[in-house]
């Protein structure tokens, strides 16, 4: 391939890129939804009377996803769900069902290792948001992934799931701030 030619197609990406970043407002409608259900996830964990229950509330938090983000989604003007021509919108929604396919480890957990089963999902979630880093064009992404994945790992052993629940709910919270910017920078 030409380098002209090479250099085309570099740039039909990354116009493609910014298209999805500008409609889809870097994917902050789906990161707003996990903060509000990391702080329920939390509030589980303190009401919970034992951990078999916290654990359920977990689950069952994780079902408010599609309804948060649809709402952000509006209230930001963002099109996460509209079908247009550019093929990064279905990488978009693969790296999200690919999450799905982990939860099934945590789902396992919930059974075999309800102590570990918070901490399993933190670190899904945390590293399912490795690949935005690239489509969204965000240092955030990588950064909040890399921490929120290897801090929950220690965090759980080193103080419990309340803290570990505490600790990916701030890391939300970062993220939203940072992508609020850099959306408001288009």
């Amino acid at each position: 391939m030409e380098s002209y030619e090479l250099n085309a197609c570099v740039d039909r990406l990354n116009r493609l890129k910014k298209d999805v970043q500008y409609r889809q407002k870097k994917g902050l409608p789906f990161i707003l939804a996990s903060v509000i259900i990391w702080a329920l996830i939390l509030l589980s964990r303190i009401a919970a009377a034992d951990l078999r229950t916290a654990n359920l509330m977990t689950f069952i938090c994780c079902c408010l996803l599609i309804p948060l983000a649809t709402l952000f989604s509006k209230l930001l003007k963002a099109d996460i769900f509209r079908k247009t021509g550019n093929p990064l919108n279905g990488l978009v929604v693969l790296a999200t069902l690919n999450q799905l396919l982990y939860l099934l480890i945590a789902m396992w957990a919930f059974d075999r290792r309800p102590d570990a089963m918070l901490m399993i999902y933190a670190m899904i979630f945390g590293a399912h948001l490795l690949p935005y880093s690239w489509v969204y064009d965000s240092k955030a992404y990588l950064i909040l992934s890399v921490i929120e994945t290897v801090g929950a790992l220690v965090i759980i052993h080193l103080l419990d799931s309340l803290a570990t629940a505490a600790f990916i709910l701030c890391g939300e919270i970062v993220l939203s701030v940072l992508l609020y910017k850099e959306c408001k920078a288009f």
